[in-house]
């Protein structure tokens, strides 16, 4: 629900190594001299200590969480529309700064939304996307949207470029609201977005990618714990069901952790600071914080799939 780019600048590039680093360490993903001969890994169904008298999660147990998440997303688009006319009205007098904390809040409203990207459709191309693969780039007429805005503000300097893509982005933003009620989120696609935000946030924004003109990676990260949030606690009910061993408490402390960072950072730069800027530590520490996070994140759509169990198959040969 993701936007698909995938780049990793070098100046940032120490920091997300050291994060998949890290990922690659839990999973066991990196090379060793057993991994040749590494049996591959059985099945959750034969290695779960759920009991069989807890039924398993269908799709009709997503409905509420569901409902719950599209409320969430009404309201996260109501503040953008505010935000966005406040970056207008900023634009309108020829604001700089101003317009800058408009579209930096803007930013971050929609940045919380993030489990329902894959329902907006071209919608979200329009409100979010990114120049890649556009004829002509930053400069096609079908580049729109946040990133179109955040190019004027913060490579050209100028508001009057930013004007007609802010009215645009009113207008789609008004679009996208319209149509939450009759949003169709998959259930397992939305189970996959309690880790996969994260797991985004590591290959887009600490790269450096998603927000290139700005440098708001840091911004963007603080909205994506927040929509993590929002999704972990629309689903905690159906988690906790089917957990006995109760590891959503260390999801919880490793995304307060991740919080608490950004908070500290924040405190000491009077505002999150642009990611470029961090010192080598600093980024290399919230990398791999986001790293952990995801990863504690990982079991939750294995563990309440809504897809039917499928037989056992026999391997070729």
């Amino acid at each position: 629900m993701l936007s698909l780019q995938r780049a990793v600048l070098p100046a940032v590039a120490g920091a997300v190594i050291v994060a998949a680093a890290i990922v690659l360490l839990v999973r066991g993903g990196g090379e060793s001299t057993e991994g040749a001969n590494a049996a591959p890994a059985r099945p959750y169904a034969e290695r779960s200590v759920i009991p069989s008298t807890i039924r398993r999660v269908t799709p009709a147990d997503y409905r509420a969480p569901l409902r719950s998440y599209r409320r969430h997303v009404r309201a996260a688009l109501a503040r953008m529309l505010v935000d966005v006319a406040g970056l207008r009205a900023a634009i309108a007098r020829d604001d700089l700064s101003g317009a800058k904390a408009a579209w930096l809040r803007a930013f971050a409203d929609y940045g919380t939304i993030g489990a329902a990207y894959g329902a907006f459709g071209e919608l979200d191309r329009a409100i979010n996307g990114l120049p890649d693969g556009l004829p002509g780039g930053a400069d096609s007429a079908r580049f729109t949207g946040l990133h179109r805005i955040e190019r004027a503000l913060w490579r050209r300097r100028s508001t009057d470029a930013a004007r007609a893509p802010a009215a645009r982005l009113a207008r789609d933003v008004t679009r996208l609201r319209t149509r939450v009620a009759t949003l169709d989120i998959d259930p397992l696609e939305y189970s996959l977005r309690a880790h996969e935000i994260l797991e985004d946030s590591l290959h887009l924004e600490l790269s450096g990618r998603a927000s290139p003109w700005s440098g708001a990676a840091l911004v963007a990260l603080r909205a994506n714990v927040r929509g993590t949030q929002v999704v972990v606690r629309t689903l905690r009910r159906l988690v906790l069901r089917r957990d006995p061993d109760r590891r959503l408490p260390q999801a919880d402390r490793a995304l307060r952790r991740l919080a608490r960072a950004l908070d500290d950072l924040a405190r000491a730069h009077g505002g999150l600071p642009a990611w470029p800027s961090l010192t080598t530590r600093d980024s290399e520490r919230i990398a791999a914080l986001t790293a952990g996070a995801a990863e504690q994140l990982a079991y939750i759509p294995e563990l309440i799939d809504p897809r039917p169990p499928r037989p056992a198959q026999r391997a070729f040969g």
